[in-house]
């Protein structure tokens, strides 16, 4: 029996680092921001049809690329094409006005996700040609607005890399307000980028060249009494994927897995002399133990940090010890407890274990007694994906 029922839910996931990652000081999700909690029940609130990307989205105007002017010279290779014909503040202007996403940034620079917009229209088309006639034979010129072509090239990036770009042509009068001619581009490009999910963490992790999760990391269906709930990728290629297994009759007992990459450089190959394949075995050793023991300290100092600011006074019924899955890996373990002088104590478990290139993080919300087991059998079934190609060119870049 588990002694964690009738607990706060928050404060065990905290506690726990339940889906937090420690990737080197990035910011980490919350697991209420994640769909992989249960979804809610009929009776809630409705959402609207349409409800906003959950993103903080900055936008740019930038140069036209050399694709945006071929565009615009494919058509009348005579006219000369002339770049922010359609303002940058009114693609910005109706870009919020449309409520597609949560946040616009004008401009900003600390959002993950960047939009950068060029806009280029022929020389001469706003002119119409009814007016050049009228001109030429000095008659009253009409009345009837001309047509302005304009192509609109837009690039959305991820951290300053390039993740999608699209070059879209658009058709509108003359003697329409920006704000109106930068509807139409805007428009497909949303409805492009809804179509291909351009905001998801499956094409961010694709368009990355990231490890892909759905395909190669492999979890067992259930641990013990526990069934696996469901498996997520984080909104971040540097936190990896989730998953969630819960238990039957104890809403509050919650066992997470986080497979995410190893932000530093692996392990180098051994020499062939055997006195240097020892000594670099064992300096091998003690720097994927001093990893695994910043992952542990990381979750040690936040959850500290929630107790504290919830008047809890948290420690360890053991130290950090070392944690073997026999014939599959070596790891630690931190254990938790949080009491609380109006309720009975809360604990939670960690175990971190290095596989590939990845660090494995298994985190729950009850005792080490409870624990061990689960965390034997997860080690001993997991498959998780092999160096990705975006890892290898992050690691030859650090030191």
């Amino acid at each position: 029996m588990f002694p964690i029922f009738s607990r706060s839910l928050w404060l065990l996931l905290a506690l726990a680092s339940l889906c937090a990652p420690a990737v080197y000081g990035q910011q980490q999700a919350a697991l209420s921001e994640l769909s992989v909690l249960p979804k809610p029940s009929s009776s809630s609130t409705t959402v609207s049809e349409n409800p906003a990307i959950a993103i903080s989205l900055a936008v740019f105007s930038t140069y036209p690329s050399e694709t945006l002017l071929d565009a615009c010279g494919n058509t009348e290779a005579i006219q000369e094409c002339i770049e922010d014909t359609i303002a940058p503040e009114a693609f910005i202007s109706t870009l919020i006005t449309k409520s597609w996403f949560t946040e616009i940034k004008p401009f900003g620079n600390e959002s993950d996700y960047e939009l950068l917009i060029a806009n280029v229209a022929k020389q001469g088309e706003t002119l119409n040609p009814n007016k050049k006639l009228s001109a030429e034979l000095s008659e009253e010129p009409s009345k009837e607005p001309s047509k302005e072509k304009h192509f609109t090239e837009l690039t959305l990036q991820w951290r300053g890399i390039e993740i999608d770009s699209l070059v879209i042509a658009s058709q509108v009068n003359s003697n329409e307000a920006s704000t109106e001619k930068a509807i139409e581009p805007l428009v497909s490009w949303y409805k492009h980028a809804t179509e291909n999910g351009l905001f998801t963490p499956t094409f961010l992790y694709r368009a990355l060249n990231a490890s892909d999760y759905a395909e190669h990391l492999s979890v067992p269906e259930s641990l013990g009494d526990f069934t696996r709930l469901d498996t997520q990728l984080y909104p971040d290629p540097f936190k990896g994927s989730i998953t969630r297994y819960t238990h039957p009759s104890f809403e509050d007992a919650l066992v997470d897995v986080t497979v995410y990459p190893i932000l530093a450089k692996l392990d180098t190959n051994a020499p062939s002399n055997k006195a240097s394949t020892a000594d670099t075995s064992t300096e091998n050793s003690a720097r994927t133990d001093a990893l695994l023991h910043q992952q542990l300290d990381e979750d040690w100092n936040k959850a500290d940090h929630v107790a504290n600011a919830r008047n809890l006074i948290l420690s360890q019924p053991q130290p950090i010890s070392a944690f073997n899955v026999k014939g599959f890996a070596n790891g630690w373990r931190l254990a938790l407890k949080a009491d609380s002088p109006v309720d009975d104590p809360i604990f939670a478990t960690t175990y971190v274990f290095t596989r590939n290139d990845k660090i494995v993080k298994v985190a729950t919300t009850f005792p080490s007694d409870f624990s061990d087991d689960l965390a034997n059998e997860l080690i001993a079934h997991i498959t998780v994906p092999e160096e990705s190609m975006l890892m290898q060119q992050v690691r030859a870049m650090l030191k």
